[in-house]
């Protein structure tokens, strides 16, 4: 039986992140996502990079359980290495 993670745990954030990824850049218009922590004694947050400011302003948002944080920034470019 494989182990189910716990609902806070990095884990279980990187399972919905990963459920949710292309739900959630369609339906913010996202130029990006990713896993943050923004208090270091908190609980994981999904991060959703925009370009749109009014979206920052949103903080009750959250998609199974995991929270949403909306950052303001600019389109992303993939860099060559």
């Amino acid at each position: 039986m494989a182990a189910v993670a716990e609902p806070g745990s990095l884990d279980n954030v990187r399972a919905v992140l990963a459920a949710h990824r292309t739900d959630l850049t369609r339906r913010y218009a996202a130029v990006g996502t990713g896993i943050g922590r923004p208090d270091p004694a908190g609980p994981y947050v999904i991060t959703v990079y925009v370009t749109e400011p009014a979206l920052v302003a949103r903080t009750d948002e959250s998609v199974d359980g995991v929270a949403l944080r909306f950052v303001l920034t600019g389109p992303f470019q993939a860099r060559r290495t």
